[in-house]
């Protein structure tokens, strides 16, 4: 028997009608990614996967089912309660997204929370001690659920299904990314200073970020100094893995409501030399480079 699914009840006769598949493909991948955060706050070791349940015709119906099984196969585990558990704290995200067209303060995301804990404690897999669920996890399962609900056109009809429950989905749930940042970050450091980072992996179409190494941290930084960019798209300028650039950096660092240093952005301003890399023991050098 399938644990939940969703049903579209799509316009006909409507242009794009890849649309549907569209959004079921996110709907599975919402699901997927909010069964991993939800199985992270219980204290057992099973790894999840959804099987394709039935498909029925009229309006786009998808039933799906969780396969757990245990990392440890000498554990026996009550799986029943945990799939329960599972299709039940979709539903109590689809519920928060029908009461609501965004959200605008962390107070919002303590009801969520509140519901997902207590429902997390009917599994009785944690001898009572269950941690409430990350804004982080939280707000990367809306997001999922947003990205499928915005394939659809607005004339059509979305759901949430379980064996017991029929939830209309609210089409006009929105959460920018500004409200997602306010969400998550409550301190936001933005500074520039000099640095020099080694060069690990070059951005040849100048598109995307380029991998640094600073002392023994790996990071990636997008190149904003265009006039440079362009000169070295021009090969005006020459530079390979394991050189280093002096440069301009600026640095943004944004904390949580806890004080955790969350993420760090890196974009370089301004490249004010290449460094080429010291030549190798035994080399002879010259002096006179010309000769």
């Amino acid at each position: 028997m399938a644990d939940f699914g969703y049903k579209i009840d799509f316009a006909r006769d409507t242009e794009d009608p890849g649309r549907v598949f569209r959004a079921m493909l996110g709907l599975i991948e919402f699901s997927k990614v909010t069964d991993n955060t939800l199985i992270k706050y219980l204290d057992v070791e099973i790894e999840s996967t959804l099987v394709l349940e039935n498909i029925e015709q009229g309006s786009f119906i998808v039933w799906l089912k969780n396969i757990l099984k245990p990392v440890d196969t000498n554990k026996k585990i009550n799986f029943k309660p945990i799939c329960s558990y599972l299709a039940k704290g979709k539903l109590y995200i689809v519920e928060f997204i029908r009461d609501r067209n965004t959200i605008n303060d962390n107070y919002e995301l303590l009801e969520i929370k509140e519901r997902l804990k207590l429902l997390a404690q009917e599994t009785e897999t944690n001898l009572g001690i269950y941690p409430d669920p990350s804004n982080k996890d939280l707000l990367l399962s809306i997001d999922k659920f947003q990205a499928a609900n915005s394939e659809l056109q607005k004339s059509d009809q979305l759901y949430y299904l379980t064996q017991n429950s029929i939830c209309p989905v609210n089409r006009n749930f929105s959460l920018s990314e500004e409200s997602k940042d306010n969400l998550l970050f409550k301190d936001v450091i933005k500074d520039e200073r000099e640095m020099i980072l080694k060069v690990k992996k070059l951005d040849l179409l100048g598109q995307s970020k380029w991998e640094f190494k600073h002392g023994k941290s790996r990071i990636e930084a997008k190149v904003a100094d265009f006039k440079w960019l362009e000169s070295f798209k021009n090969r005006d300028i020459t530079i390979f893995p394991g050189d280093a650039i002096k440069a301009i950096v600026e640095v943004i660092e944004k904390y949580d409501f806890s004080g955790e240093l969350v993420s760090t952005q890196y974009t370089i301003k301004e490249v004010i030399e290449i460094i080429p890399p010291p030549p190798p023991r035994g080399t002879q050098l010259s002096l006179f480079p010309d000769e």
